[in-house]
């Protein structure tokens, strides 16, 4: 490994340990300072070896931030430093969730699933039954579950001699994946939505839930591949039983729940017992469901040499996504400090005066979206309208907030060509983002909006 990507690989590693102790940032402040110069130092020794689209959107944020400091008389080295600092909890989150894929692969959870598809009879039969897999599987593992969750279904599919790589099994495991996202405890835009609504997750998943089975409902109705004759023609009912598992033991089954079970219990013990952060709640309960998991399986020493490799050299792979967080990071702390803010709420107070709060809140969404499309992290847009809709003088009805966040930030993950769910699932079955994206996703992505609007509208 090169020199130059040791160096990089340490100094993601820094910024995700200072994500993680966010809980005493408060405490001793010295330590907001260090964790400010190591994700300053980051961001310029990466910067220029990410892709284009992240250094021009990174540029323009920073540049903006700087602006806004030096305009409005603000600046300071202090307010600089500290700009960094403020995503860090979110490159923790990055770095968890990429762990607890971990025990997903070790554990070939895969063939658990297999019984499941034992009866089916119709080609809706399949398609349901992968979008349910893969809803689960996001659930505990986020981006983690993308490729467990398409190589599954590729398999079975395989065995069914339906069609691969194709719109049949790319859009029932992304839908699944998206519709997860509005309730999974690892996902970061939960934590976002938390953050700034105010919410707890006990108090933010029953609501959501139901706008989550909503939208899977409806990514199973809409969807045409299901129905198309080739998928017809080509299921092969007679090699259904004979190819696939009749049944698994049921101690396969108690590992895999004690993921899922360890990141619930962590981030309720976490969030109301010791009151962190409901950002470091969620990257500490997925990083305590890993070393569970090795302990209970015996394979402790597995899981860390998977976890050294990680920060040895993998976490070098989402250092576009890092350097995303640190720049939109620095530019809302500046856009803050400056009170820049303080302006944009005015214009919100204005807007929301003529149209009405629960407008607002359903034009979120496609505000995010078309920042999507610039190239804007959703996470990013999300903390920027969040924070900036919180200090408007208006009321804002919590639970509409975080669901026209949430709402947001899965639209952008089935559609945009530079969401990391697109790009994953795009080089896995080969298929170009624009086509899985736009092709074949754009038209559920506008129906779940009106579902949306529809929740929002009920509950704010």
């Amino acid at each position: 490994m090169h020199k130059s990507a040791r160096f990089r690989s340490f100094l993601c590693s820094v910024v995700v340990l200072f994500g993680l102790i966010e809980f005493l940032h408060g405490r001793v402040q010295y330590l907001t300072y260090i964790g400010g110069i190591f994700a300053l130092l980051t961001f310029l020794v990466i910067l220029p070896v990410t892709v284009i689209y992240t250094r021009i959107i990174a540029s323009v944020l920073c540049l903006s931030g700087l602006a806004a400091l030096f305009f409005s008389g603000t600046f300071t080295p202090g307010a600089f430093i500290e700009g960094f600092i403020e995503m860090t909890p979110l490159v923790a989150i990055l770095a968890a969730v990429s762990l607890l894929s971990i025990p997903l692969k070790l554990g070939n959870y895969a063939d658990l699933f297999h019984v499941f598809y034992s009866r089916t009879k119709h080609p809706y039969h399949i398609y349901l039954v992968s979008m349910i897999i893969s809803y689960v599987l996001a659930l505990l593992a986020t981006l983690g579950s993308i490729a467990p969750s398409y190589y599954l279904v590729k398999e079975n599919l395989n065995k069914m001699g339906l069609e691969r790589s194709s719109r049949f099994d790319t859009t029932c495991i992304i839908r699944g994946f998206a519709m997860a996202m509005l309730v999974s405890p690892a996902a970061s835009i939960v934590g976002v939505a938390l953050q700034y609504s105010g919410l707890s997750w006990l108090e933010l998943i029953g609501p959501v839930f139901m706008l989550s089975l909503t939208g899977l409902a409806a990514a199973f109705f809409v969807e045409p591949s299901w129905r198309s004759k080739r998928s017809l023609q080509s299921f092969n009912l007679s090699s259904v039983e004979e190819k696939l598992i009749a049944g698994v033991s049921p101690g396969r089954y108690i590992p895999f729940v004690i993921i899922f079970i360890v990141i619930i219990a962590s981030i309720f013990f976490l969030g109301n017992v010791l009151h962190f952060s409901s950002l470091n709640s969620i990257s500490v309960a997925c990083l305590l469901s890993v070393f569970a998991w090795g302990i209970y399986c015996g394979r402790l020493q597995e899981v860390f040499q998977h976890s050294a490799i990680f920060f040895k050299q993998d976490i070098v792979g989402i250092s576009d996504q890092i350097i995303l967080f640190l720049s939109a990071g620095f530019f809302t702390h500046s856009m803050e400090s400056s009170g820049w803010l303080l302006l944009i709420g005015d214009i919100i107070d204005g807007v929301t005066g003529k149209i009405g709060t629960v407008a607002v809140l359903c034009l979120v969404p496609v505000v995010i979206l078309f920042l999507a499309f610039l190239g804007l992290h959703p996470i990013a847009s999300c903390i920027i309208i969040g924070k900036t809709i919180c200090i408007s003088a208006q009321y804002i009805s919590p639970l509409g907030l975080a669901a026209a966040l949430l709402s947001g930030g899965v639209m952008t993950y089935m559609v945009s060509p530079f969401s990391a769910t697109v790009l994953l699932l795009s080089t896995i079955s080969g298929n170009t983002p624009y086509r899985m994206g736009m092709s074949w996703n754009l038209g559920f992505v506008a129906i779940f909006w009106g579902i949306a609007a529809v929740f929002i509208g009920v509950v704010a």
